[in-house]
């Protein structure tokens, strides 16, 4: 539950709540109730809280942008270049995962 994501950086307890879950609660009332006296009427706590949620989202997006386009180069990195056939090419056709779809077809071309 508050265990960040290794893409995004976040919990999601943080990206929906704007903070992480404190492990223990408070001990005594008397921080609960300065909690409480802190608290603005005007709304202005609540729009600061939405603010650093709203910013969270974002940033958690952005790094889930570069997180993909880092696995994609490194997943790239082995991949063998592209062959370009043509039309008329003979090519090795593995007909294993096809059940029977290919197996009766002719010479084995590239179809256009």
């Amino acid at each position: 539950m508050s265990t960040p994501n290794a893409s995004t950086g976040f919990s999601p307890f943080q990206l929906r709540h704007g903070a992480n879950p404190r492990v223990l609660p408070p001990i005594s009332h008397a921080h609960t109730d300065t909690v409480i006296a802190d608290f603005e009427a005007s709304g202005e706590s609540a729009k600061a809280l939405i603010g650093r949620i709203e910013t969270d989202v974002m940033e958690a997006q952005d790094n889930l942008v570069l997180a993909k386009t880092q696995q994609a180069m490194a997943a790239n990195v082995h991949r063998d270049p592209e062959i370009p056939y043509r039309v008329g090419d003979k090519v090795l056709l593995s007909t294993f995962h096809r059940r029977r779809s290919y197996m009766q077809r002719g010479d084995h071309r590239v179809a256009k």
